[in-house]
């Protein structure tokens, strides 16, 4: 059913186009292969990159000349917009950004005031943080799991006790004091405040995610015949089990090894465990835990490991590492499944990473200028499954389009309590579930909801046209009042005029803007959109700016707009 939803969003959205542009000189590949064009490759490399469209002069430029493509793509991994999408990507794996009243802590101290969503937003995103700086700053992937400092603001720093001396928004490099060791994301607290660990589970679970997140190996998923018969509440008769029971040990011989290198970190320390700050998460003290809990003395996957730098260290040489990496990449970007992803590709894109010294920016690269990439459809639907096909906007690709295009932020502001007292505050409600509409969206919360829905259902459509709506209204109010070389949107056109042929001229560039659509004033995509406009303005009552408001709402909630 998705695929066939996929295929109907590329179909409509192609329609306009293919009489407009020769195709983007195809491999000689499956007959039954549609592939983008130029512009069309441009436009979905710089949504994926970035979570932009790409401006008009680029368009252009790939217009007349498709070999300027890998040059652009270059131009984008080095914007900012890059870095927010690479903590998007490694949410996704590391599920980090949950809005739960549990996980957040209390405003105390110095920390007096700020707000739930406030704490939340820094708090849970330093693990993503370090990994952004990590990839815009060109340092080897690698360094993900080995890195000897961390990123953090001033509430991340007032939490963990960390220096820091900049503004108290500023995020910048710090270092952990407490002798952890090098472990880039696997030193943080949060990402073990994030993933606890209840008591008589010894660690195994925060020792899954780890496997899972780096190695994209999970235990959880391992081909194994469950023993029914154990009793699971003596925890005797389970300890035993892991060892002897030769159901149990298959995974067990490996993951509470694995697990044996967290001890230091506390099972949990829940907000009303909290008094003051800072908290103290690692306990040096809890090292030889293990040989009271599971008895397994910490190894990685039977290999010997010194402490948490050496997991680092050895996570980082695995080959599993490199390609759970192409893995994750290729399919945040393609909105493939991974296990629907043509493992040739995986294993080419990993070859290009070690290549280029586990450089991510060369990966991601490498995935958006690839075949399989640029794939629009395959006209066979017996063999569409793991083809790319149309991508749909994310809730956050779709706010940072909107506030791209239009200047516009989606932000409420509550007094609805997160926890005992404390105000959620102001959220971007694309991306924000407390009292947003991430999910809705077809988002993920990263705890009740942790897969993203990738075609258009009842309350993503909802979500999309209310959010259009609002874009649009501000855009118009905004051009309206703003100067000629201050306006957004409306530089072909007055947002009150009416003359045809300036109505027309702007409608051809927010063809281009919002579509990619390259197209003259007098073309018939654009007479469907004036037809429109004209249609509005003849309602009695209705003048010219509420007509721009209705047409420009109708066109960011077209297909075009929500898929790419």
């Amino acid at each position: 059913m998705q695929t066939l939803v996929r295929l109907l969003a590329t179909t409509a959205m192609l329609t306009a186009c293919a009489d407009r542009e020769e195709p983007y000189d195809p491999p000689s590949q499956d007959g039954t292969l549609v592939y983008l064009t130029p512009t069309q490759h441009l436009t979905r490399a710089s949504l994926a990159l970035r979570g932009q469209r790409p401006s008009i002069e680029d368009l252009e430029t790939i217009a007349s000349d498709p070999t300027k493509l890998p040059g652009i793509v270059d131009r984008y991994l080095q914007d900012p917009a890059f870095g927010r999408t690479i903590r998007d990507l490694h949410n996704a794996s590391l599920l980090l950004r949950v809005e739960q009243g549990t996980f957040t802590y209390p405003a105390l101290g110095t920390l007096e005031g700020i707000t739930g969503a406030q704490m939340n937003g820094s708090l849970l995103e330093e693990p993503l943080r370090l990994i952004e700086d990590l990839v815009m700053n060109d340092r080897p992937y690698s360094e993900v799991v080995t890195a000897d400092y961390t990123m953090a603001d001033g509430i991340v720093a007032t939490v963990w006790g960390l220096p820091h001396t900049g503004p108290t928004d500023r995020w910048e490099r710090t270092a952990w004091t407490d002798g952890r060791g090098p472990a880039g994301v696997l030193a943080s607290s949060v990402l073990y405040h994030r993933w606890r660990s209840a008591g008589a589970n010894y660690q195994r679970g925060r020792a899954n995610l780890i496997s899972r997140a780096f190695l994209c190996h999970d235990f959880i998923h391992g081909d194994i015949n469950i023993d029914t018969s154990i009793d699971l509440s003596d925890p005797d008769v389970v300890a035993n089990a892991v060892v002897e029971n030769k159901s149990c040990a298959g995974c067990h011989q490996t993951l509470d090894p694995l697990a044996s290198f967290l001890f230091p970190f506390k099972n949990q320390i829940n907000s009303n465990q909290v008094d003051a700050y800072p908290v103290a998460y690692y306990d040096a003290g809890r090292i030889d835990l293990w040989r009271r809990t599971n008895k397994r003395p910490p190894l990685f996957f039977g290999q010997e490991a010194a402490g948490l730098a050496g997991l680092g260290q050895a996570i980082a040489a695995d080959p599993r590492f490199s390609r759970c990496a192409a893995s994750r990449f290729a399919s945040f970007f393609t909105e493939v499944p991974e296990n629907q992803l043509s493992g040739a590709w995986v294993a080419r894109l990993q070859q290009t990473f070690l290549d280029t010294a586990m450089n991510a920016k060369q990966l991601a690269k490498a995935v958006v200028l690839s075949d399989e990439f640029r794939v629009s459809h395959d006209t066979d639907p017996a063999s569409a499954e793991g083809v790319v096909g149309a991508l749909k906007l994310s809730p956050e690709q779709m706010s940072r389009v909107y506030a791209d295009l239009t200047g516009f932020t989606w932000n409420a502001t509550s007094t609805a309590q997160i926890r005992n007292g404390m105000p959620i505050g102001t959220s971007n409600l694309l991306e924000s579930d407390f009292i947003g509409f991430r999910v809705l969206g077809g988002g993920i919360d990263s705890y009740f909801v942790t897969e993203p829905v990738h075609t258009s259902n009842a309350t993503s459509s909802l979500v999309e046209r209310m959010a259009a709506a609002q874009a649009a209204s501000f855009v118009v109010d905004h051009d309206a009042a703003a100067p000629a070389g201050a306006r957004t949107l409306f530089v072909a056109a007055d947002v009150t005029t009416i003359d045809e042929p300036a109505v027309r001229a702007q409608l051809a560039h927010l063809h281009a803007r919002l579509y990619g659509e390259l197209v003259s004033p007098d073309a018939a995509e654009v007479t469907e959109s004036y037809t429109l406009f004209r249609d509005a303005l003849a309602v009695p009552g209705v003048v010219p700016r509420r007509a721009w408001k209705l047409t420009l709402t109708a066109m960011l909630s077209d297909v075009r707009s929500l898929y790419y």
